[in-house]
């Protein structure tokens, strides 16, 4: 564990977190938004077929979804890592 933690310091894991990296942090759900709705639209703008459709609507939220929880497990990994490394005062 201590090398996984030389090397995540080495990779600025103490450094603090960008604006856009903060205001994801704290808004997962609307980033998930706000990457569904472009995603699906533009898949209808593409679309072709019938079947196209449904494949660009369903994707839309899929992919939202994933980023939110991407978004959600970036923020409980980097608290543990906070922690483990003693940065608790850090952003």
């Amino acid at each position: 564990m201590e090398m996984y933690l030389a090397v995540e310091r080495k990779a600025g894991a103490g450094l603090p977190r960008t604006r856009l990296q903060r205001w994801v942090a704290r808004h997962p759900v609307r980033f998930g938004v706000w990457i569904a709705i472009p995603t699906s639209l533009g898949g209808l703008l593409f679309a072709k077929e019938p079947g196209a459709v449904v494949v660009a609507l369903a994707f839309g939220p899929v992919l939202g979804t994933l980023y939110s929880l991407m978004a959600v497990a970036d923020r409980s990994i980097r608290a543990a890592l906070r922690r483990r490394m003693g940065l608790d005062n850090a952003d």
